[in-house]
């Protein structure tokens, strides 16, 4: 009975040790496409943002340092274009529109500028950068000349902040973009662009934010003394 008491007691101690790097989150957000049908320079204007999409977005992060944390994250949204809405008007896109939904799975890695533990008599916080590479499925129709449905690429980047409000629960939000590794992610290759599903040059890209809601098991990580 001593050997399964202590059996039990170290399984028991390295679920815990494992449990308190991670953390779960799910809330919502928003997707705004930017390619051949809906194009802008510096910051769209206020009808091409009337082209934005809601989404919803879930992920599950492992942080076992304070620098640096690794999560996969799930985004479900749609993409909409409108080529007359360009800031300047291209032959061959000004008549075309298109929506697509999206299916967005990103794995991607976080670098903490603050140190972000599991601490009470802190304000645990931090921005941070955030990287990495990502699978998507599309299906953009409208018209366009060949509706379709694919499977593509993409690299995600941008920043955030995040708070810890107490040591199970806690909030994030991040802004950034995501570079599509394809030129018909639209239903339309630019002028002289690949048509292939998959691409590095002359791709797509789409801003995305979220707000979402974190909650960790046990803690971030092992707490400091």
């Amino acid at each position: 009975m001593p050997k399964i008491l202590l059996t039990s007691l170290l399984v028991f101690i390295s679920v815990l040790s494992f449990a308190q790097g991670w953390q779960f989150a799910a809330g919502p957000g928003a997707v705004l496409y930017k390619g051949d049908l809906l194009d802008w320079h510096l910051a769209p204007n206020a009808a091409q943002l009337e082209k934005m999409s809601p989404s919803v977005n879930f992920q599950v992060r492992y942080q076992q340092k304070n620098a640096f944390a690794y999560r996969a994250k799930f985004n479900f949204s749609s993409l909409q274009g409108d080529g007359s809405l360009n800031s300047l008007p291209v032959i061959g896109f000004s008549t075309k529109t298109f929506s697509s939904p999206l299916i967005d799975l990103s794995l991607i890695t976080e670098y903490n500028f603050l140190d972000y533990q599991s601490n009470r008599k802190i304000k645990n916080w931090t921005p941070y950068l955030y990287g990495g590479f990502s699978g998507m499925f599309v299906s953009p129709s409208g018209s366009i000349p060949n509706p379709m449905t694919f499977f593509t690429f993409s690299i995600p980047y941008g920043i955030g902040i995040k708070y810890q409000i107490n040591p199970a629960w806690g909030v994030q939000f991040e802004f950034g973009t995501s570079k599509v590794l394809t030129d018909v992610i639209d239903g339309m290759p630019s002028y002289l662009g690949s048509t292939d599903k998959i691409s590095f040059s002359q791709g797509d890209q789409f801003l995305n934010t979220s707000l979402m809601f974190t909650y960790s098991i046990i803690s971030i990580f092992c707490p400091k003394e």
